[in-house]
């Protein structure tokens, strides 16, 4: 399943992977959500690729509420969700799907190697603060339509200890990049998910519209007794931030607002509060010491639609712990240390 907005060109490319899938037996049904575009990108959907299920959203729903969209009429037992910006390898569905039956019960969840489309080459003396230069864990890289270096988008999603989201092996070299199969939650970009497991915690949260959505249902996933875990073998190449640039303001104001809201419903109330106070100290910062009134302003328009949701999250909260079979602090044992970002501008 697919949610695409306004990318004809990517859907065209991503159905043609998913169409040469190698599937050994399996049944598979594509779906394809158009959240109301305005190129042409239902009409391709619906006269080149007639197998495909078209659902059509009456508006922009954003990747959360798009995906529930299709999400509430599954009958399957499992779901493949996979961007619109991204190529699967011909293997990678029936290599999701295998892990799966093959997982405990527990399992809710298995994310799959999601790598970047681009290729690299190691940066050489000369280039090593160059522009453009990818910096990795494992060294700086040059993108090189030649190159013979991957590097990772995502082995799973992570959460730090100051309540910042991550991917799990950003930008590491894949040849060396070896986790281990536990991981707090799928990245929405590839994931199988247990259809039985949403039924029991429910569905994306449709007020995130984009941004933290996957982390949010995993972090309930979690709270429910649930595990993620990551498949080496299932490949997708990504073509990172293509459908909503990384870096704009359409992303700071999500990204920054859905971060305070996932936490407000799902963390403990000190990592919350935590994460609240520190959010506002950075506003503050930036305005006096740095003077970045475009970042203030994006941050203070997100404080404020985090404040407008803030009752409905509070009454989320309490549903969540109710529900949970997991205390919120032993759940809260699987965050990661916040270390140093590395960087990357497609």
């Amino acid at each position: 399943m697919t949610v695409t907005y306004d990318a004809e060109g990517l859907v065209r490319t991503c159905l043609d992977s998913l169409g040469a899938q190698r599937l050994d037996g399996l049944r598979m049904q594509v779906v394809v959500v158009d959240n109301a575009s305005r190129d042409a990108t239902a009409r391709v959907v619906a006269d080149e690729y007639p197998e495909v299920r078209l659902v059509r959203a009456p508006r922009n729903l954003g990747f959360a509420a798009g995906n529930n969209l299709a999400l509430r009429d599954v009958r399957s037992r499992y779901v493949v969700l996979v961007n619109n910006d991204a190529v699967v390898a011909p293997d990678a569905v029936r290599a999701l799907v295998r892990a799966l039956d093959d997982a405990p019960d527990d399992v809710a969840a298995m994310a799959a190697t999601v790598l970047l489309a681009a290729r690299f080459r190691a940066a050489g003396p000369d280039e090593q603060d160059a522009a453009g230069v990818v910096h990795g864990p494992d060294g700086r890289w040059v993108p090189d339509p030649e190159g013979a270096v991957r590097l990772v988008n995502s082995t799973g999603n992570e959460v730090r200890t100051d309540g910042f989201g991550q991917d799990r092996g950003w930008l590491a070299d894949h040849a060396r990049h070896a986790p281990g199969p536990d991981v707090f939650g799928f990245s929405g970009a590839a994931a199988v998910l247990r259809t039985s497991a949403l039924r029991d915690v429910g569905l994306f949260d449709e007020s995130f519209f984009m941004y933290y959505e996957d982390t949010d249902l995993s972090w309930r996933l979690r709270l429910a007794g649930y595990r993620v875990e990551h498949c080496p073998g299932a490949v997708v190449e990504h073509v990172h931030a293509a459908s909503a640039g990384e870096g704009s303001d359409f992303f700071r104001f999500h990204d920054a607002r859905n971060r305070l809201a996932l936490l407000t419903k799902d963390a403990t109330a000190r990592t919350a509060l935590r994460a609240l106070a520190r959010y506002v100290v950075t506003t503050a910062s930036l305005a006096v010491r740095r003077r970045r009134w475009d970042l203030v302003r994006t941050r203070v328009r997100a404080l404020a639609s985090y404040g407008c949701m803030l009752p409905g999250l509070l009454r989320e909260r309490r549903r969540v712990g109710r529900a949970a079979r997991v205390p919120r602090a032993r759940v809260e044992d699987l965050l990661v240390p916040a270390t140093r970002g590395y960087t990357y501008r497609s």
